[in-house]
């Protein structure tokens, strides 16, 4: 399925892309399928604990992205955490020991992720942004730590449209993504299934102003 796509990237950012876009019943069926399947890199089990304990979040990618995102959001008593595309949790962990009282949610698809997140953070799983949008909160924090590469470059419009209507007023996004300057890299780079979109540091501040966020 991806082996038929193709990358093309400006010249000017470096900001890559895959074509043709793959429809979204494909994708849906390829995360059912393989994504999450006990021989992919990307499988875990949802059905056991987490082994990691409190005492070494210091060293975590999501203490790095949460702490960077609370230097610049007053994050109160029960403000709201969302993080799209929570995976095993580890943000949730970090965010219980860095705020107080979080009130915790993220956009999983995955029944069993899904059980996951509220068994052991007691975290709310929504299926879309629309459907955490739609319940009138707002997050005063969002994540998205590579995920954002996967979704399709003609999903970007309404995802951004989406966000800034799922954030506070003085909420923040924290983003991070893999560096991949297409410029530099289109002839080496490692395994980018299933990945879509390529960034630059330059096309990832671009896209930010493209869509009126403040880049700080």
């Amino acid at each position: 399925m991806f082996r038929s796509l193709r990358l093309q990237y400006c010249t000017n950012c470096g900001f890559g892309f895959a074509l043709p876009e793959l429809s979204e019943e494909k994708l849906n069926l390829f995360y059912e399928q393989r994504y999450r399947a006990k021989d992919s890199t990307f499988y875990f089990d949802s059905t056991k604990a987490p082994k990691r304990s409190y005492s070494n979040i210091r060293g975590s990618r999501h203490f790095a992205q949460l702490m960077l995102g609370r230097a610049f959001s007053e994050f109160n008593k029960g403000d709201n955490f969302l993080d799209i595309g929570s995976g095993k949790g580890g943000s949730f962990r970090v965010a219980k020991a860095l705020f107080t009282q979080p009130s915790l949610h993220a956009i999983e698809k995955s029944e069993g992720t899904k059980e996951y997140n509220s068994k052991y953070f007691q975290a709310y799983s929504h299926d879309s942004l629309c459907d955490f949008i739609s319940t009138g909160m707002k997050a005063r924090m969002l994540l998205m730590s590579h995920s954002l590469e996967h979704f399709r470059l003609s999903d970007l419009a309404d995802l951004f449209s989406e966000i800034k209507a799922s954030l506070h007023e003085s909420g923040v996004i924290v983003i991070e993504v893999p560096n991949v300057d297409l410029r530099l890299h289109f002839e080496n780079r490692g395994v980018d299934t299933p990945h879509f979109l390529f960034f630059s540091k330059e096309s990832l501040a671009l896209i930010f102003e493209k869509y009126s966020f403040i880049n700080i």
